[in-house]
């Protein structure tokens, strides 16, 4: 069974159509890449499945339960992270700090007993170790207490992954991951993916436009243009698809 199925789904702004009757569905285990121009309503989607738009018409459904009935603050908890376009990092706090917040919705200590710290040092304390454990997983512990502030690019986005990572999500949502970074830092990144992928036994959906990077990471492409599906497949069949050519990817020179 698939982990997440998008059936119908369809979302309009006025009279603008972001999304025009949309479906697929992801397996558990894969990377599926959504692509396409600007504007053919990937972050749209990723705004659906993070409950920040409710869609006028469809269903979507996670781990086979409807997932339009959950509402945003409570994504996390269901098994799906995001991370964002831009970097949305705490340069004050300490890379370990960053990661430790985004674990902040799996605390059962709840908000009375933490105001008399009863189980809280002790929540605490197994929060740090396995964000300590995910920074060395991701090569980041020597980095665990510095500030964030001042560090490279590709290395903030590998730090808003082991935030990520700390919500133990199900599905991880990776909105345009290379942007801003080096050719260099882009084929390191895609390495990064595919190893977080095996390690933690992770689902992904990749909205990206490094076509290299994306054909090489993906096990299932989606193509939208205009807010409708034109194709749907492995990476070579999209690679050699004629409406993706045209659409989105281009002739080769």
């Amino acid at each position: 069974m698939s982990l997440l199925s998008v059936n119908n789904v369809g979302v309009r702004f006025g009279g603008v159509v972001a999304l025009d009757e949309l479906t697929f569905e992801v397996e558990p285990g894969r990377i599926c890449a959504l692509i396409g121009p600007n504007g053919a309503g990937k972050t749209t989607l990723f705004n659906v499945l993070s409950r920040l738009y409710q869609p006028n018409n469809g269903t979507v459904a996670f781990d086979g339960h409807d997932l339009m009935s959950v509402p945003a603050h409570k994504i996390a908890r269901r098994g799906l992270a995001r991370t964002f376009q831009n970097v949305a990092l705490f340069p004050a706090l300490t890379v370990l700090e960053n990661v430790m917040t985004g674990a902040h919705s799996l605390g059962k200590v709840g908000f009375g007993r933490s105001l008399v710290r009863l189980g809280a040092a002790r929540e605490e304390r197994a929060l740090r170790e396995r964000c300590l454990d995910l920074l060395a997983r991701l090569d980041l512990a020597d980095l665990a207490h510095r500030p964030v502030a001042g560090l490279p690019f590709g290395t903030l986005k590998r730090i808003e992954f082991a935030r990520a990572l700390a919500t133990e999500p199900r599905l991880l949502m990776l909105d345009e991951p290379a942007n801003g970074l080096t050719h260099s830092e882009v084929d390191e990144l895609g390495e990064t993916i595919r190893a977080i992928c095996d390690q933690f036994d992770l689902t992904i959906l990749l909205v990206e436009h490094h076509m290299a990077m994306v054909m090489a990471i993906s096990d299932h492409i989606v193509v939208l243009d205009f807010g409708r599906k034109i194709a749907e497949g492995p990476p070579e069949a999209i690679r050699n698809d004629p409406l993706v050519i045209e659409a989105y990817l281009g002739a080769p020179a």
